[in-house]
């Protein structure tokens, strides 16, 4: 039975009482995640990949988006990246537990957290020297709010850094999408298999989930342009993972599987990337497509409605 839907309480639970089966945490298959970032055959964890491309570059001030319980504005400011950094989530279990690890690791004072809507941003205006989205633009309903909020409240030569599912939505599979992933699915054995048929990945527990997945990077690109790009799979792991007893399997055999499906051209589910914000006449333009398109959208959506 689903515990209740309702996203702020099911990201409340999740931080005390997992229900989630992650496929990053598989050693053999971060190992593989690591190689893909590095580019070659040296692992690289992101940040490590994020620091060496900033060539030595510190930021003053940053903003961490979707922050959970914390892990990665520690990181930042053990590793002296930011002098101080702000961080918000709607989840208010999440941000206790933030609070609390960064005092009792003495790093609370360079670390503000406090709670926000992703879909109604409030941020301050040319504040920030670089915004980090670690795993929570998939759960944004509001894109362009929410990039138009970061494009206003970035410094201009400030980063935009996102390590982030940018697959299909939960509103684009059916049994078309996943047929590929099903036929590598029922390639193991009965023995090792969680599940009769391998389930559409959308999670009715969180209705958040990849709800707009598929338009970040196009959304991105009205206001910002792409510096870097490391894609790192999960096509096929990402899917299929939680429904395989690895101690029965094989996880290399997936992995060599899904580099197949990378190599014939198809767009990693997930991916690192780093941008600039637009300057000048093109950060006002994006600004403004950012804040008509979706009323145009829904003023579009009321008159079909209407004629029907």
């Amino acid at each position: 039975m689903h515990r209740e839907i309702n996203t702020e309480k099911f990201w409340d639970q999740e931080v005390v009482d997992p229900m989630l089966t992650s496929w990053m945490e598989d050693p053999l298959v971060r190992e593989y995640i690591n190689r893909s970032i590095s580019g070659n055959a040296e692992p690289m964890w992101p940040i490590d990949w994020f620091q060496r491309w900033l060539a030595g570059r510190h930021f003053r001030r940053a903003l961490s988006i979707g922050c959970g319980s914390g892990a990665l504005e520690r990181d930042l400011v053990r590793r002296n990246l930011v002098d101080s950094i702000d961080a918000f989530d709607g989840s208010t279990n999440s941000l206790r537990l933030a609070r609390q690890t960064a005092d009792a690791e003495g790093l609370g004072q360079r670390i503000r957290y406090f709670a926000a809507d992703f879909n109604e941003p409030a941020l301050p205006a040319r504040t920030y020297d670089a915004v980090f989205i670690h795993q929570a633009a998939h759960h944004v309903a509001k894109l362009e709010k929410l990039y138009r909020a970061i494009l206003q409240a970035l410094t201009p030569d400030a980063v935009l850094y996102l390590d982030e599912y940018i697959g299909p939505s939960r509103f684009d599979w059916n049994d078309q999408t996943i047929a590929a992933h099903r036929a590598a699915f029922e390639s193991y054995p009965t023995g090792a298999r969680r599940a009769e048929n391998l389930p559409l990945p959308i999670h009715a527990y969180d209705p958040s989930e990849a709800f707009r997945s598929d338009e970040i990077v196009p959304q991105l690109n009205v206001g910002f342009d792409i510096a870097a790009w490391r894609g790192y799979g999960g096509n096929l792991l990402s899917v299929i993972y939680p429904f395989i007893d690895w101690s029965a399997a094989s996880i290399d055999t997936l992995i060599e599987r899904e580099k197949q499906v990378l190599s014939s051209g198809e767009i990693p589910y997930y991916a690192i990337i780093v941008a600039r914000p637009k300057r000048g006449p093109a950060k006002l333009l994006a600004s403004l497509r950012y804040y008509l398109e979706p009323k145009l959208k829904r003023i579009g959506r009321e008159i079909r409605a209407h004629l029907k």
